[in-house]
């Protein structure tokens, strides 16, 4: 059920209005779960990350690869090379466990509008039509799609022939290799995180299962992608930040490995799939 207001929420909990909406304290959720999803199936249990990890490995997919970085945030990095994966973004109010049935990998976030929790803020463009219109305020960066090749752009760079889909997300946190977030993040509140970065040879779908900083997030990015010699330009912030999801199905289609809730829709989706 979409909670109508952050007041109204608060007033049918016996809440303070400014105090977050129930929903916003949701436990973050870790695990298996068999297809199709049981109803009334619960995804309030979390695993440990070196179980989440091998889960994850356990998809069976040859060409995904994950790790688990070694940081307080419990970052989990899967890594998409393009000759085998391509790229999608999904409509409103899709949730993984549906988009699973025909792609390996969804990372997705929510939260974005308080009135409307899978209404993302600003662009929406789906196969070619602009559904909404770019915000000039907030989210700095553009993730588009064309032909399955998956791209991160600033806001300013955007125009509707670049890209078949794409939303606005945000805040950018590596630009041209760079990191591109400054140190006063880091008086914000912290949330968990999914974000998506674009490499020379490959995608990288991650999840920050602790609440981090960006810039933290930022800085063990960059260190990563020195170490494992990886040339990684852009990468971004999905918004949301208080929902961020991981999800990966099997190969025979029958498991779901994820981090989140894979039943609820999400505002900010990228799904990937085996090229044909």
């Amino acid at each position: 059920m979409l909670v109508a207001s952050a007041a109204l929420a608060a007033a049918a909990c016996g809440q303070a209005p400014d105090e977050p909406a129930p929903r916003f304290k949701a436990p973050l959720a870790s695990g298996v779960v068999a297809v199709p999803v049981a109803p009334g199936a619960r995804f309030d249990r979390r695993i440990d990350q070196g179980e989440l990890l091998a889960a994850l490995e356990q998809s069976g997919n040859a060409h995904l690869a994950f790790e688990a970085l070694d940081d307080e945030a419990g970052m989990i990095v899967a890594h998409l090379p393009r000759a085998w994966f391509s790229a999608t973004i999904l409509g409103l109010g899709v949730a993984a466990v549906d988009a699973l049935a025909s792609h390996a990998l969804v990372l997705g976030s929510g939260f974005v509008n308080v009135f409307n929790p899978v209404r993302p803020l600003g662009l929406l463009q789906l196969d070619g039509e602009v559904k909404m219109e770019p915000t000039r305020h907030g989210y700095t960066r553009i993730v588009g799609v064309r032909a399955g090749e998956l791209g991160i752009i600033g806001r300013d760079e955007y125009h509707p022939g670049l890209f078949e889909s794409a939303i606005q997300v945000g805040p950018g946190v590596v630009q041209l290799g760079k990191l591109d977030i400054l140190q006063r993040e880091r008086k914000l509140p912290a949330h968990v995180r999914a974000v998506v970065a674009t490499c020379e040879d490959r995608w990288l779908a991650a999840v920050a299962q602790s609440p981090t900083h960006l810039y933290d997030l930022g800085e063990r990015l960059i260190g990563y992608f020195e170490a494992k010699g990886l040339r990684c330009d852009e990468v971004a912030n999905l918004s949301g930040d208080r929902e961020a999801l991981l999800a990966v199905s099997s190969a025979d289609g029958r498991r779901i490995a994820y981090f989140g809730n894979p039943t609820l829709p999400k505002a900010s989706i990228i799904a990937f799939r085996a090229r044909a």
